[in-house]
C-alpha cells in the first residue's frame, strides 16, 4: 500500500495486476520510478498512476517494460524473482493466457525449481508447447486490450430502433 500524502490522507490500495507487478520489477531492476519513467518516455505521475492502477498503461508501455525486463535479465542482473507454483495461468480480468498450439491456460516452468523470470520457458501443461513468459506476457495484454476494445465497442453501439409490426397487405383478386 502506498501512502496518500496530506492531511487526513487515506491509504490508497495499489492494484494487484499483471501491469502492476511488472511495473514494480521494472523500477526495481531501473533503480527507481524516476529511471523508469525516462525509459518508457512518460512522466513520473502518470507512471505512479499506472503503478498503483489508477490508469490504464498503453500496450506498447507494457511491452517496452518487458523488453527492460528482458535486457536487465540477460544483462546478468538478479531480478526480483518469484518462486513458480506447479502450475500457473495467466489472466487479466475474464482474458486467460492461451497456448498457441492448443489453447491450454495452464503452464509450468520448463526447469522444475527455478525462479520465474521474463526469460523463463514456460510449457504448456495440456500439451509441452514452449514459450517464454515474457511472450506470454505481451500476448495476454494484447488480448486484454482487443476485449476491453470489443467490450466498449459494444457499449457504444447505437441500439436499434424497435421495428413496428409488420402488416400484410395482399392485393389482387381471389
Amino acid at each position: 500500500m502506498l501512502p496518500a500524502v496530506g492531511a487526513g490522507a487515506r491509504l490508497a490500495r495499489v492494484a494487484d495486476t499483471i501491469f502492476t507487478r511488472a511495473l514494480a520489477q521494472a523500477a526495481a531492476a531501473q533503480g527507481s520510478s524516476q529511471a523508469l519513467a525516462y525509459q518508457l518516455h512518460v512522466p513520473e505521475n502518470t507512471l505512479l498512476r499506472w503503478m498503483s492502477g489508477r490508469a490504464q498503461m498503453p500496450l506498447a508501455a507494457f511491452r517496452r517494460v518487458i523488453e527492460l525486463l528482458v535486457e536487465h535479465e540477460q544483462s546478468g542482473a538478479q531480478p526480483q524473482a518469484l518462486a513458480p507454483a506447479e502450475k500457473l495461468d495467466f489472466n487479466i480480468g475474464e482474458v486467460f493466457a492461451r497456448c498457441a498450439r492448443c489453447g491450454g491456460t495452464q503452464f509450468a516452468p520448463a526447469v522444475a525449481g527455478t525462479a520465474l523470470r521474463m526469460t523463463s520457458a514456460l510449457l504448456c501443461g495440456s500439451c509441452t508447447f514452449s514459450v517464454k513468459h515474457g511472450e506470454l506476457l505481451n500476448q495476454l495484454a494484447s488480448q486484454a486490450i482487443q476485449h476491453s476494445r470489443a467490450m466498449l465497442a459494444l457499449r457504444k453501439r447505437p441500439k436499434a430502433p424497435p421495428q413496428p409490426s409488420a402488416k400484410v397487405i395482399r392485393l389482387g383478386r381471389r
